[in-house]
């Protein structure tokens, strides 16, 4: 339960700031947590009005003072960025959801995976030269994915995704969670005959994403499933990635996934009690040989994705 000041409130408690009293019809039961220590202090206080009551400020000057703390109270500048708007608002740049165009990133090994307008885009020229190709992700975008391309969710394996040798040849960085606007733009680019490679880690945030992607591409994204996963999964399972809280209420709910690659992974997360980062692909085939360990995750945990 919340008790500060929320974002969302900033009109009420200017309405208070300028007209001093609010019908509490108005005040929410958060917006009356916020205020306890402005009741304690007898800055604000209940007022009866008519047949109700009513919020009034009963010491302006110690109001306006909690008012500046929370709110600043300049011109909000003239711009579309959602994110300046917030900082003139609230301090805080996250208070308000972001409309700026996401950066997509991609690497390939050849042209006619991706389109603008319809001509094809030098991806693999770019790839070459500065390692990536990069695009905004606009409402109005441009941009449309040709024939199979792999998201990626780790860094170093996008770095390295050619060594794979996986059927697409243009992979794009996730960073883990996809935003809703990249989810439509797959969407309206799964119309035009692409099919998508997903390669998450295999654990419940991997799964969980994977899962999302296909509620809205259905089949035409894949789950990646190496040969050598069961053999992975022994030498390299981390159990720290199921351990924590969250983690294990994501896993509650896979668990009632009926997608068969999803269960696949699930039964190896059970047989060797541990997630497994997808970064152990890239490991030697003679490297795991006769492999019996499982990796239980290290002291220091502090470069996790």
């Amino acid at each position: 339960m919340t008790t500060s000041v929320q974002p969302k409130q900033r009109n009420l408690c200017l309405r208070l700031l300028r007209e001093r009293k609010l019908p509490k019809s108005a005040c929410a039961k958060s917006l009356i947590r916020a205020f306890a220590a402005l009741f304690d202090a007898g800055v604000i206080r209940w007022s009866k009005a008519g047949g109700g009551q009513q919020l009034v400020v009963a010491d302006e000057t110690g109001y306006e003072r909690w008012f500046m703390q929370h709110f600043p109270a300049g011109v909000i500048p003239d711009t579309d960025s959602s994110q300046i708007r917030a900082v003139a608002q609230f301090r805080n740049a996250k208070a308000l959801r972001s409309n700026l165009p996401e950066i997509v990133c991609l690497r390939s090994t050849r042209d006619g995976g991706l389109r603008r307008n319809g001509d094809v885009v030098e991806t693999t020229h770019s790839t070459l030269q500065n390692g990536l190709f990069a695009f905004s992700l606009t409402r109005q975008c441009p941009f449309r994915l040709r024939g199979a391309c792999a998201l990626i969710e780790n860094l170093a394996v996008f770095h390295s995704f050619e060594t794979l040798a996986l059927e697409p040849t243009l992979a794009i960085w996730t960073a883990g969670v996809s935003s809703n606007r990249f989810i439509e733009w797959l969407a309206a680019c799964v119309h035009e005959d692409v099919e998508i490679l997903h390669l998450p880690d295999y654990d419940p945030v991997g799964l969980s994403e994977f899962l999302r992607l296909s509620e809205r591409l259905g089949g035409a994204v894949s789950l990646h499933l190496p040969d050598n996963l069961e053999t992975l999964f022994r030498c390299y399972s981390k159990r720290s990635l199921l351990a924590d809280t969250k983690n294990q209420r994501m896993l509650m709910e896979l668990r009632r996934a009926q997608h068969p690659s999803v269960r696949r992974v699930i039964a190896l997360m059970d047989e060797f009690n541990g997630g497994l980062e997808h970064e152990a692909m890239f490991i030697k085939q003679e490297a795991t040989q006769g492999c019996t360990c499982v990796i239980t995750g290290h002291e220091d945990d502090s470069n996790e994705h």
